[in-house]
């Protein structure tokens, strides 16, 4: 019963994550953090340690991403400041003004200054699938030959690929988005087959949301 309460509550913080994370808010980050507490209870007592220590990756990343879109928002804020305090400046009365300069502002503040999409570059790229191949390559063998997995490929996976969309959502890069379609289908079949349906439920709408969030975040670039 206890864990069943716990993945519905895990379910129910992922859906506003998910929803967070499509807006592109900061906040999602507390979100994420409750919400991998709660799977990482989940995911051990079904023996699906792939996707528990993915929650333990989770909660750190949640922690790291926090801090890290919390120090680029005050550093364009505080770019926002002093480019206003500086055309206030340039508007200050001149006791003998040129007739022929505009003295009209030229500056308007971003009224939402939170961290913007990127697209990713080619050196990000290349590392991110390194990352793919030597991490699934690594826990696919610890699976298999280490525990009692009982789908230890599909498991390694969709850990790997979340892992690694998760490092490039805290660089704020669109492309993440993609990485996380392909892990929320083979999420989807992984969970429905060991009987976690409010977990496959809320892999099913990830799965919308991920192409949802790949349209809104490049509207926004």
């Amino acid at each position: 019963m206890g864990e069943l309460i716990l993945e519905i509550f895990g379910t129910v913080t992922g859906l506003l994550y998910v929803w967070l994370e499509i807006k592109h808010r900061r906040s999602m980050w507390v979100v994420g953090i409750v919400m991998s507490v709660c799977y990482i209870v989940v995911f051990g007592v079904e023996a699906l340690y792939a996707s528990m220590g993915l929650y333990v990756y989770y909660l750190g990343m949640s922690l790291y991403g926090w801090f890290k879109w919390g120090a680029k928002t005050q550093q364009r804020q505080q770019q926002q400041q002093q480019q206003q305090q500086h055309q206030q400046q340039q508007l200050k009365p001149d006791p003998s003004p040129d007739p022929n300069l505009d003295h009209s502002p030229d500056f308007t503040p971003d009224p939402n200054p939170e961290r913007k999409p990127v697209h990713i570059d080619v050196s990000t790229a290349w590392v991110a699938a390194g990352l793919l191949a030597v991490g699934f390559g690594g826990v696919w063998a610890v699976l298999r030959f280490l525990t009692d997995h009982p789908a230890p490929a599909m498991d390694a996976a969709i850990t790997i690929l979340n892992m690694v969309a998760t490092w490039l959502l805290t660089r704020s890069i669109v492309e993440q988005w993609l990485l996380l379609a392909v892990a929320n289908i083979l999420a989807i079949i992984l969970y429905a087959h060991t009987g976690l349906w409010f977990t496959t439920g809320l892999y099913t709408v990830y799965l919308i949301a991920s192409v949802i969030g790949y349209i809104n975040w490049r509207r926004k670039i």
